[in-house]
């Protein structure tokens, strides 16, 4: 309630001015209650409702959420629901994905299953149940054509080159022929095949010489005589051809001869250096080969797949595994004529894995039935390796 006071001096004008002005302000304040009621009231009740329901869903999904103002419930349930739509998308594109992937997985078992049908006649041919054995079952097929095909080529350059023996003919010859001798012969072959070559070169070259002049002569005496020397130098060229198919044949098979010897007898150190080596490497290697061919002569190692390798072509490991089997092999033949004296290693096997070092101190123990072998490492790890290759002989010493 306003009061509104009158000076006596105010005139009627002014008065009904003011009056105008509370009028208005009456009105507004109207309005604004009018406000307040049907719309801030309205909005404030409706904000208490939303906090009464934000605080009731809180208690049924969100527990933590119940001592949390309504708005942070809202804005916190908001960034939820984003999520699980965002979720609900994902699953349904997971899902859709998984239906592909399950059909692609069927159609590849279908087709997987009409491949195994399709091998099944040719795994039980093979005497296999799996693909990984009939792999390697073809693999062994495909070395064994490879090798007769190679074994045939071979008898028929031995038998070709034979002189119209049989094999076991050949090998006998062989086998009772001096190597030493043959070595000379053969150098002496070589010599004349050489000659028989200059002087088939020196013959064709008078032959050419004798057509020209025959040529330029026409049908005179010199024809007669030419047409005489012709048929002289082509009886020559016609010993010397033979004569250089024998030689040519005979250094082919003295030379055949020479292989085989080198094979079947070659150097005791070499060969017991290439078992080792086999044991070293667990098989990877099955002998050791030097190549006399090559200057100087190249020592290798032969594959179990008959491929050979060189040292530069080895690994490291592969190297130390080598050098090693050379020193033992060594060592082994020195025992043989001497005294044994202890054989002592220090950390032999630093650079090897635990499948080479097994395999080193296999080789070891077989050393050990010839004198006795001492170890030395400051590697714990090696001892059960070194317990289960030597047994309860091996007698483990910790310093």
């Amino acid at each position: 309630m306003y009061a509104l006071k009158v000076s006596p001096d105010t005139d009627s004008g002014t008065a009904e001015g003011a009056l105008e002005l509370i009028e208005q302000i009456a009105e507004k304040l109207e309005k604004m209650r009018q406000i307040q009621v049907e719309r801030i009231d309205t909005m404030q009740a409706d904000l208490k409702a939303f906090a009464v329901e934000a605080h009731r869903l809180a208690q049924i999904i969100a527990v933590e959420l119940k001592d949390q103002p309504a708005e942070q419930i809202a804005l916190t349930l908001a960034k939820r629901l984003d999520r699980a739509r965002e979720s609900v998308a994902e699953s349904t594109r997971l899902n859709e994905a998984l239906r592909i992937a399950n059909s692609q997985v069927l159609e590849a078992k279908e087709s997987s299953q009409t491949a195994m049908a399709s091998l099944k006649p040719l795994m039980e041919k093979a005497g296999v149940d799996t693909t990984v054995l009939l792999n390697e079952a073809i693999g062994r097929s495909d070395e064994q054509r490879r090798l007769n095909a190679e074994m045939v080529e071979a008898k028929a350059t031995l038998l070709n080159g034979g002189d119209g023996l049989i094999r076991e003919q050949l090998e006998a010859e062989i086998d009772a022929a001096d190597l030493i001798q043959l070595a000379a012969e053969l150098t002496h072959i070589n010599d004349e095949l050489s000659d028989a070559v200059q002087q088939q070169t020196t013959l064709s070259a008078d032959h050419a010489n004798a057509l020209r002049a025959l040529s330029e002569i026409g049908g005179s005496d010199a024809a007669t005589q030419a047409e005489a020397q012709r048929q002289e130098a082509l009886a020559q060229m016609s010993d010397t051809a033979e004569r250089y198919v024998k030689v040519f044949t005979a250094g082919r098979l003295l030379r055949w001869s020479i292989d085989r010897y080198r094979e079947e007898k070659q150097g005791p150190l070499l060969q017991r250096a290439g078992a080792i080596f086999s044991t070293l490497t667990s098989g990877s290697f099955s002998k050791l080969i030097v190549d006399f061919e090559r200057e100087p002569m190249v020592l290798e190692g032969l594959r179990s797949d008959g491929k050979l390798v060189g040292i530069s072509g080895m690994s490291d490991g592969t190297r130390d595994q080598l050098y090693l089997a050379l020193r033992l092999a060594a060592l082994e033949m020195h025992l043989e004529q001497a005294m044994p004296l202890p054989f002592i290693a220090d950390d032999l096997f630093i650079n090897y894995d635990d499948v080479r070092s097994k395999a080193g101190f296999k080789a070891l123990k077989a050393l050990s039935e010839q004198t006795q072998v001492i170890f030395l490492s400051h590697h714990d790890h090696l001892i059960p390796t070194v317990q289960e290759v030597f047994g309860k002989q091996v007698n483990v010493v910790l310093l």
